[in-house]
């Protein structure tokens, strides 16, 4: 698994590794390494490692991608040129490779852990910060602060648990539905869906994945 930036998503996904195969509820051990690299440069240390049985098992790549403010031409950009990547690896190496991006932040995945209702507009990444603290019971003036290793590492032990997974799978599907209905637009680029809007993710179909294919039971 690629992941973009800081560290909190590869802090998330060793955690649900841990919580998988310590759970008893999972028929598969989850065994997975995400590092803080673009999409073929991932691919490319990866190439010697025997792909083909990956994806014959239905196993693809993963990368985990904020798209921030889609209006922003310089974030808008960066996004396209991930997909583009992602498709590059893709017929280079012949692997799959899945997207879960987050609109507007990695932020809103974790906050559907603890809250079904995030169906507003943010402008910032900082607006996330009253929500954080609001149902994360914590007092952070900054991001930073909910974002260092730490402190991001007691948020996971205290408040994502299998069950909240679940939760949160289910939260972003409301989020899915709501955009749906309000008919709000959905590209489909190379084949790669997201809304221009937040909020919105996809982040929930790749963690949906994960579980089936390790064979989780909701309870």
């Amino acid at each position: 698994m690629s992941v973009e930036g800081r560290n909190c998503e590869t802090f998330y996904f060793a955690h649900l590794a841990e919580l998988i195969n310590q759970s008893g509820r999972n028929t598969y051990n989850l065994k997975i390494k995400s590092m803080v690299e673009s999409p073929m440069s991932y691919a490319k240390r990866l190439a010697h490692k025997p792909t083909e049985t990956m994806n014959r098992s239905g196993i693809p790549y993963f990368h985990i991608q904020d798209v921030e403010d889609y209006e922003n031409e310089v974030f808008r950009g960066k996004f396209y040129g991930i997909i583009d990547e992602m498709e590059k690896a893709k017929k280079t190496f012949h692997i799959g490779y899945e997207l879960g991006y987050s609109n507007y932040a990695f932020d809103l995945w974790m906050l559907l852990h603890v809250a079904g209702n995030i169906n507003y507009t943010v402008t910032d990444r900082h607006a996330y910060l009253k929500l954080i603290n609001r149902h994360f019971h914590r007092k952070y003036s900054r991001m930073d602060e909910f974002k260092k290793e730490e402190e991001f590492k007691k948020i996971l032990e205290e408040f994502v648990t299998l069950d909240s997974v679940f939760q949160a799978i289910e939260n972003a599907r409301r989020i899915e539905s709501v955009n749906v209905e309000s008919g709000n637009k959905q590209e489909n680029y190379k084949n790669y869906k997201f809304y221009h809007d937040n909020p919105a993710t996809s982040v929930h179909e790749v963690v949906q994945m994960i579980m089936e294919l390790c064979g989780v039971s909701k309870n």
